[in-house]
């Protein structure tokens, strides 16, 4: 099913368009010239390229406009500056609205969350805006099978990960699902929390003895 928009663009009921279209724009309604769910699917698409960086984002579009205003029946012949996605990607996105409608796009593609291992762990997002700007620390649910991630938060470090956690894993579906993760996750509540909503845990932690140190799984 097709529907067109003022924008003149056209988009997939359900399709991931539609739900970037559930975005709140914060822009001042006057002078936008691209709709944002349109700049974030260009960021999809040249971050599948291969692109993280909002010139090398606004360089892959323009070397596909005219496949993208073909198939997207743009009603411009011209695709943003970079400085469009800087600013976006700065100011305009709320990235807690966008993690809520990635979740309910990947919940709803019956091909994707196949497996049953979901794995947490943390990681660093190097600087995206500019050379200057310091990593960013992340804590992310992902199933490691499919290399898709389900959820993630920015979080001050790697302590952060602790009070994170519960807060990403309750935004998910457990049932059925075994969450595994290192010895920092080891924490009573999460357990809880997993085994209420229907999933198990699967956690290994490291304890050291002098110089011998062995790892040992915490299953629940």
């Amino acid at each position: 099913m097709k529907c067109n928009i003022e924008a003149g663009i056209v988009f997939d009921v359900g399709s991931l368009y539609a739900h970037f279209q559930r975005l709140q724009d914060t822009r001042k309604p006057k002078g936008i010239r691209y709709p944002l769910a349109l700049v974030l699917l260009l960021i999809v698409l040249a971050k599948i390229c291969g692109e993280d960086r909002p010139s090398g984002i606004a360089e892959c579009a323009k070397h596909r406009t005219e496949m993208l205003v073909e198939w997207l029946k743009l009603k411009r012949n011209s695709l943003p500056h970079h400085s469009t996605y800087r600013r976006i990607l700065a100011e305009v996105v709320n990235v807690e609205e966008l993690e809520h409608i990635q979740h309910i796009y990947l919940s709803g593609e019956k091909s994707f969350g196949t497996q049953v291992l979901v794995s947490i762990d943390g990681t660093v997002l190097r600087g995206t805006l500019d050379n200057q700007q310091q990593g960013t620390y992340l804590l992310a649910a992902y199933l490691p099978a499919e290399g898709i991630v389900l959820m993630e938060v920015a979080i001050e470090g790697k302590g952060g990960e602790i009070p994170a956690a519960p807060r990403v894993l309750n935004r998910l579906d457990l049932r059925e699902k075994v969450v595994i993760g290192d010895a920092l996750h080891t924490q009573k509540e999460l357990s809880r929390q997993i085994v209420a909503a229907g999933g198990g845990l699967y956690l290994v932690c490291e304890r050291q003895s002098g110089t011998d140190r062995r790892r040992y799984p915490f299953v629940v």
